[in-house]
């Protein structure tokens, strides 16, 4: 198939304020109602894109709201506040009517129960759903939190088939993060493989914060393989990955959607080009992508990325139950529990009522480009 310019290719499925800082808001007025927007201040994660895509997603609804409805704005976490402190400093603001949040699955579990309310039986239960929180936990301990994009498990097994469909890879070694994402996404990626015989012949731990992977990488080249697989994070990749060509090896790179930064960086992506990754939106894969992307890009000079694009999905989810049923936080959670089918940025979203995933949400492969 030919690269297309963003190097993305579609695999079809079957994701009480104690701060002593304010919340801030984007755009808000007295008579307006807030979709909160959770993520840590001090994750020293790039956070443009989450508070930019429910910008946009809210700027489009108020636009055509319906008469008589208020209209919505973006609430900020207080800085510095952690997770639960902000799960808990939206629950308790009668103002905000659904949260985009949080970004990590570990944040999203914590703050679960906050915006369940357990500890008053549900009476100031808030809808919580998280654009990036890929977990499979995630959704399962309350049924206030939703998510818009696939879990670790649907990419892993996306991942899999693209390298024994499309790689025709023949031998295949995983090295993961000793976590509970690392340990996840093996197992998932594993079992679709095994289930295309192919065999995964090396399969090899590792610790944050361990940078030798010298005989991970010559052991890997001594057994021939022809992919190797990273579940982990972007940082730690890059020494692994640089270990295994100082070994010798010419096996192809893939991984997970944290992989994608390779490709935001000109010396990385040139290091790294041809690497695959998973990925939760791509721009050209229909018209509603495509229009977010050239609108994203026109208001604020940025390159939309997934967060963005979820988020947006998040936010327009929430946007589209307050003008339909009025700002009753139960009565919203129940629309978007049952919601008609949402043309999204990032693809098609619906849930079965039942369960706070998605159902069949693509996953697309993104390659880096010099």
């Amino acid at each position: 198939m030919p690269a297309r310019p963003l190097g993305v290719v579609l695999l079809t499925m079957v994701l009480a304020a104690c701060s002593s800082a304010p919340a801030a808001t984007l755009n808000g007025g007295a008579d307006s109602l807030y979709v909160g927007v959770a993520f840590s201040t001090d994750s020293g994660i790039d956070t443009r894109g989450y508070a930019n895509g429910v910008k946009m997603a809210l700027d489009k609804l108020n636009a055509t709201r319906p008469h008589g409805a208020l209209p919505l704005a973006v609430r900020l976490p207080s800085k510095g506040a952690s997770d639960v402190l902000i799960a808990a400093s939206f629950r308790d603001d009668p103002k905000i009517i659904g949260v985009v949040g949080h970004t990590g699955s570990a944040a999203t579990i914590a703050a679960a129960p906050i915006y369940a309310d357990a500890e008053h039986n549900g009476r100031h239960a808030l809808i919580d759903i998280t654009p990036t929180a890929t977990n499979p936990r995630v959704t399962k301990t309350t049924s206030w939190v939703f998510r818009v994009c696939p879990t670790d498990d649907d990419a892993a097994r996306a991942l899999a088939r693209f390298a024994a469909d499309s790689l025709h890879a023949k031998r295949v070694a995983i090295i993961y993060r000793d976590d509970l994402f690392g340990r996840g996404y093996t197992t998932a990626f594993m079992n679709e493989l095994t289930a295309h015989h192919v065999p995964v012949v090396e399969r090899d731990p590792y610790l944050r914060g361990i940078a030798e992977y010298d005989a991970y990488a010559i052991r890997m080249t001594q057994r021939g393989v022809d992919a190797v697989v990273i579940a982990g994070g972007a940082n730690e990749a890059v020494d692994i990955l640089r270990a295994i060509r100082k070994a010798g090896s010419r096996a192809k790179f893939l991984g997970s959607d944290d992989l994608a930064s390779f490709g935001s960086d000109p010396v990385t992506a040139r290091e790294f080009a041809g690497l695959r990754f998973t990925a939760f939106y791509d721009p050209q894969s229909g018209s509603v992508a495509q229009s977010f992307a050239d609108q994203y890009q026109k208001t604020f000079g940025l390159v939309a990325d997934q967060k963005a694009a979820l988020a947006y999905d998040a936010a327009t989810l929430i946007a589209e139950a307050v003008f339909a049923v009025g700002p009753d936080r139960s009565r919203v959670r129940s629309w978007v529990a049952h919601a008609p089918e949402l043309a999204g940025a990032s693809g098609t979203i619906h849930f079965n009522g039942s369960s706070g995933d998605p159902v069949e949400k693509p996953v697309a492969i993104g390659v880096v480009h010099p």
